[in-house]
């Protein structure tokens, strides 16, 4: 019996040590990750977004701004009739009451934490709502800073949209400070500079009970807005480009020919950024529907055969590979005969004896085909290349690379090469930094979109590398531009203007569409200190000598216009 009571008694001992060692384990080693718990299990944290920074022009003019919407949203906590509150609710905005049902069981999540379910209401629904809150319980009207872009769709493409997280996306985004619901950039500046402009987040602190419900505020982080962002974009130019368009799809790039700044990048049709800013679902769908293709970027990121515009650097190989001077002269009878083919110049009549300068202001098929096949596609392939053909120009955003031909080439495929025509293709933006080659004198620059970043310059690579080509080739084809403009018969004629001088080249690309080409026209001004280097290409829009002309000719008077003031 006593033998039973010392076990009995060892047996007790032994749960109390291990039940001991147990509350010393929870309460002292582990004690700080349980307080912890318990503490996140006691506090939450209602969020509040941070207002984006500001993206401006080269002269501080608002391209992304913020603006205050309101938003309308019920705590589940404190709604007392939710069926009541929303009917009046919609009463009051003029919507339906399933829609704001549905939209509240869609978004709602704690009992603490707001379920929007009206993102974007009018100020005075805003004042209404306030004015009844005493018979809308749970129901909270705040106002938060939106992003707005004052131009509208203009440099939508350069400047991107914002929108939600998706369910998948967002673990890795909270790595970044992402909450939920929070929009972030999903293309263009506003996906690049994310981290910069996106800013830091504050918020309420608030203390729950057992069943989540609040019981008071514990504190408050303010929000920190982002940083500004300062690009060298012209606004007033790139809005003037998008307008001479005039609904006619097509892209326009305007660079500092010295710098590679870029004043202008256009693209069009566009589309309202704005609208996936406020989360207007019936826009955004049909943005993405739309066979015009309004989200692509033409300028940057859609490749077009060139046509005409690539006779310059047919006309640089010619020369640097000395298949041809500028004296060089080339009759031209209206076509070329190849074996059994025969390709015809634009002026089936025929332009007669050509010289150099007259069959780049003439834009003389006949004598760029004769030219190219002397100088051989391989030099015709090193002079594309060299000038940034085939290969992205370094722009930081979504850019294609155009192709250039690697195969071997049948006569007369080099040819029609040699023209612009067949297996080849680039983006404006290639067209606009090989213009600048020429605008500068034989300098190929990297395009620069970003100028400060929180006042800061930001780092670039080195932006300009020397072609190689001699002083005496790109004076020759330079001359035959302002002729192309400056003489009445210059197919850039169109683009002349009293105010300044300007040198260009048109083009006219076959397309896939039986009739239809794409206009081109490349160029600089003012010729003797070009500030504008620009390519302009309407897509299926007819001859480079109409809209892609007109629309040079007003680039470079706005040019003339601010060098005067």
């Amino acid at each position: 019996m006593i033998d039973r009571l010392v076990r009995l008694q060892w047996v007790v001992l032994l749960a109390l040590a291990l039940l001991g060692l147990r509350l010393t384990y929870l309460q002292v080693i582990r004690g700080g990750h349980y307080r912890a718990l318990a503490e996140q299990n006691r506090l939450r944290v209602i969020p509040e977004a941070a207002p984006r920074g500001l993206i401006v022009d080269r002269r501080g003019q608002a391209l992304a701004s913020n603006q205050t919407v309101f938003r309308v949203a019920v705590v589940p906590q404190e709604v007392e009739n939710l069926e009541a509150v929303l009917a009046q609710v919609a009463q009051t905005a003029q919507r339906s009451p399933q829609a704001l049902k549905r939209e509240y069981e869609r978004q709602r999540s704690r009992p603490f934490l707001p379920a929007t379910i009206i993102p974007r209401v009018t100020k005075e629904t805003a004042i209404q709502l306030e004015e009844r809150r005493w018979q809308l319980s749970g129901v909270v009207v705040t106002a938060e800073a939106a992003r707005r872009y004052p131009y509208g769709p203009v440099a939508a493409h350069l400047l991107g949209y914002l929108s939600e997280p998706t369910a998948e996306e967002l673990p890795l985004l909270k790595r970044y400070g992402v909450r939920p619901k929070e929009r972030v950039g999903r293309t263009g500046l506003e996906q690049l500079l994310d981290h910069a402009l996106r800013g830091r987040p504050g918020g309420e602190v608030v203390e729950v009970d057992h069943q989540g419900k609040q019981v008071r505020i514990v504190g408050h982080r303010p929000s920190a807005i982002g940083a500004d962002v300062a690009l060298t974009i012209d606004a007033q130019l790139q809005s003037l480009v998008e307008t001479l368009f005039a609904g006619q799809p097509g892209a326009a790039v305007v660079l500092q020919p010295d710098t590679g700044e870029v004043l202008v990048m256009a693209s069009v049709p566009s589309f309202l950024p704005e609208s996936f800013a406020l989360s207007d679902n019936e826009a955004i769908e049909r943005f993405f529907n739309d066979t015009g293709r309004p989200m692509v970027n033409r300028a940057a990121d859609a490749e077009f055969q060139p046509g005409s515009i690539l006779k310059l650097l047919t006309a640089v190989a010619a020369l640097e590979s000395r298949s041809a001077t500028p004296q060089t002269v080339v009759q031209c009878p209206g076509g070329l005969t190849i074996g059994d083919r025969t390709i015809h110049c634009w002026n089936r009549d025929g332009h007669g004896p050509m010289s150099l300068r007259e069959a780049i202001m003439q834009s003389c098929n006949v004598y760029f085909m004769q030219v190219g096949r002397r100088s051989g596609i391989g030099r015709l392939r090193s002079v594309w290349e060299q000038a940034g053909l085939g290969r992205r120009a370094g722009w930081p955003l979504e850019e294609d690379k155009g192709h250039v031909p690697q195969r071997r080439l049948t006569e007369g495929e080099v040819a029609l090469v040699s023209i612009g025509q067949g297996e080849i293709s680039v983006t404006p933006l290639q067209a606009a930094v090989m213009a600048s080659a020429f605008a500068n004198r034989g300098w190929i620059i990297d395009p620069v979109l970003v100028q400060t970043v929180a006042g800061r310059p930001l780092a670039r690579r080195s932006g300009r590398r020397r072609l190689g080509w001699s002083p005496q080739t790109i004076e020759a084809i330079r001359l035959g531009m302002e002729a192309a403009v400056a003489d009445p018969a210059g197919t850039a004629q169109r683009a002349a203007s009293p105010r300044i001088r300007i040198a260009g080249k048109t083009g006219t690309a076959q397309t896939h569409v039986p009739g239809r080409t794409h206009g081109w026209f490349v160029g600089f001004c003012p010729v003797d200190r070009p500030r504008a280097a620009m390519a302009i290409v309407a897509e299926l829009g007819g001859s480079g000598g109409d809209l892609p002309t007109h629309i040079a000719h007003s680039v470079c008077e706005y040019i003339a216009a601010v060098e005067s003031l």
